[in-house]
């Protein structure tokens, strides 16, 4: 590990480090060379940073962006789970499971796990939460949120440079 990674450990992405997230954020498909001209870098250097970013676990990945309406998949919703510490362990794997969860995370407040849920239809929902989330065990109670209109999604918040 060189100086200048002894420096960087346990600070945040400099200045180069966000014009190459946000890059990367805007078109994930963008080439090293014309991300290093955004990031007034070589492209010795912006390959670099990116190989860094990725071995740091900044960059964990590249993905599709999906109009999930457009995939047949025109239900969202968000859904609070409350129910007993000791089953979160076994429900953490039971709830990665489901193809329907986009998000899940354990909360601190009124409920204790929140899901994001995407289906076809409210007959798909009403299965989800009925059948098989009220099911699992420990499980107390469950509140529905259903989204009328998504305003923003950003897969990822930019960093202002």
């Amino acid at each position: 590990m060189g100086s200048e990674d002894h420096r960087r450990a346990g600070r945040g992405p400099d200045s180069t480090d966000r014009a190459i997230i946000n890059a990367l954020t805007d078109d994930a498909r963008t080439g090293v060379t014309e991300i290093a001209a955004m990031a007034n870098v070589s492209r010795a250097t912006a390959y670099n940073r990116i190989k860094r970013l990725t071995d740091d676990g900044v960059i964990r990945g590249y993905s599709v962006v999906a109009d999930h309406a457009r995939m047949g998949l025109g239900v969202t919703a968000l859904i609070l789970i409350s129910g007993s510490q000791p089953d979160w362990r076994a429900n953490r794997e039971i709830l990665s499971s489901f193809p329907e969860v986009e998000y899940c995370w354990y909360v601190v407040g009124s409920a204790d796990i929140v899901l994001l849920a995407r289906v076809a239809d409210t007959d798909q929902l009403r299965d989800l939460i009925l059948t098989r989330l009220q099911a699992l065990p420990g499980v107390t109670a469950t509140q529905t949120l259903t989204v009328i209109d998504e305003v923003v999604h950003r897969p990822v918040v930019k960093i202002p440079e």
